[in-house]
């Protein structure tokens, strides 16, 4: 017997890649976990007939010769699969698109790539077999992928992934039917969670990160939580968001983290807990502890282990060109020229920041036949500044606010560097080309 499986509790991308697993090894039986996520399990009763599951214990007693595991590398997320697998010594395949290194289940095979989500590296196959899915079966496989990549925005989005989602459209996969498997808050209590969670969220900085918390204390254990945790990451907008919820019933601690930044990755966050996922999303949970005190711990926790963001000084042009208040425009317009800058810092006597001239000011200098005066005439004063330390979302919040190209960087009053938008987008540009695929920067 050859049969196919999961992750435990298991969410879209997981059953998107069982999916493809049962058109591509059509030898399979696909057995599914016990728990499936709340928010997949709409998806998965509407399609039951096209997975055609079994359950675990249906398996006990069975010889089975080959496994085949989706979206997970890890012993501890397959328990209930393992235990009801004896007298057997399969052959094990594993395709999955979370690290390599995490990879514990002894005489495992690795496939896969680090993807968007572990169903385009299943798609990838079928289009390259060039295998045809029924329109239900593109549906499935596209939900999985939209759901771990955030609908194709998340920064985990690799080519491949808006590859296969087009290949998957082309199969009749239907985005209506996407997007309303997507909308997981649906239930009374889930809203009612929402609008708890809105009302005691901090936002705090820790190293330079915008990090959301919130701790919840809760009666019983609430279905949904995870996506009520997705939807407040997308209304807020921060580098990061952990909730901690602390559930009287089973005195247990539950914390769920969602992040969008390479360097504040999940998966190995948790690890200290016992806990594990994406670099991107995360969760953990235990007994044994109080919530309060947990609650502080967690925070202590977080300063120590985030790492610090990019700031100014990384980015920065530190050997700035600059103007002196007593330049002449003639002399300024052929400065600016020889340096090619369409802008540049103006230094009164003591050497601080006391203006910035554009050639556009100078165009005004020059329709008034006024190319000796002094550059302090047509310079723009008031200049919005930055520190060394300011972080990149600060610096995008001036570039937005104030329409300016050009942002002077002081420290202890002396002019430091300067940052431009060049600086700002070229920072944005490198850093998706790092986290959009480490794996591939690794072997290169």
């Amino acid at each position: 017997m050859n049969i196919a499986f999961g992750h435990s509790n298991m969410d879209f991308d997981c059953l998107g890649s069982l999916i493809l697993v049962k058109k591509l090894f059509p030898g399979y039986q696909l057995v599914r976990s016990i728990r499936i996520a709340p928010a997949a399990h709409r998806l998965y009763t509407l399609y039951e007939k096209y997975f055609d599951c079994v359950y675990p214990k249906d398996i006990s007693g069975s010889r089975i010769d080959n496994i085949i595991i989706v979206d997970t590398s890890s012993a501890s997320r397959i328990k209930e699969f393992l235990a009801c697998i004896k007298n057997s010594d399969p052959a094990i395949v594993i395709y999955d698109h979370h690290p390599a290194g995490n990879c514990d289940i002894l005489g495992a095979r690795l496939e896969g790539k680090n993807r968007g989500a572990n169903t385009t590296c299943l798609a990838k196959l079928a289009m390259e077999k060039g295998l045809s899915l029924e329109s239900e079966e593109a549906t499935i496989a596209l939900t999985g992928i939209y759901a771990d990549t955030g609908s194709l925005i998340y920064e985990n989005v690799h080519r491949e992934d808006l590859e296969v989602s087009a290949w998957l459209l082309d199969q009749g996969a239907s985005l209506r039917l996407v997007k309303g498997f997507l909308d997981p808050i649906k239930e009374d209590d889930q809203i009612l969670v929402l609008n708890q969670l809105l009302l005691v969220i901090q936002t705090v900085q820790i190293q330079g990160n915008e990090i959301l918390l919130s701790y919840l204390e809760l009666d019983d254990h609430i279905q949904g939580l995870a996506a009520v945790v997705e939807k407040i990451m997308s209304i807020e907008n921060p580098d990061a968001y952990f909730a901690l919820f602390y559930i009287r019933k089973t005195k247990s601690i539950l914390v769920i983290g969602r992040s969008q930044k390479h360097r504040i990755n999940l998966h190995e966050l948790f690890a200290k807990y016992g806990g594990g996922g994406h670099q991107s999303a995360g969760s953990a949970s235990f007994t044994g502890r109080e919530g309060p005190g947990f609650n502080q711990e967690f925070r202590s926790y977080l300063e120590q282990a985030l790492t610090p963001a990019t700031c100014v000084r990384d980015i920065m042009t530190k050997n700035v060109c600059t103007l002196a208040e007593t330049d002449r425009l003639l002399d300024a317009s052929k400065y600016m020229e020889e340096v090619d800058h369409g802008g540049l810092p103006v230094l009164n006597r003591n050497g601080e920041v006391s203006g910035f001239i554009t050639l556009r000011d100078i165009m005004k200098g020059r329709r008034a036949s006024q190319m000796n005066a002094p550059v302090s005439a047509y310079m723009a004063r008031g200049v919005v500044c930055a520190v060394p330390g300011m972080t990149m979302r600060e610096v995008e919040r001036i570039f937005y606010k104030h329409h300016i190209g050009h942002i002077p960087v002081v420290e202890e009053g002396r002019l430091a560097g300067i940052v431009t938008r060049w600086d700002f987008l070229e920072y944005k540009k490198r850093r998706q080309d790092f986290e959009s695929s480490p794996a591939e920067k690794r072997e290169a």
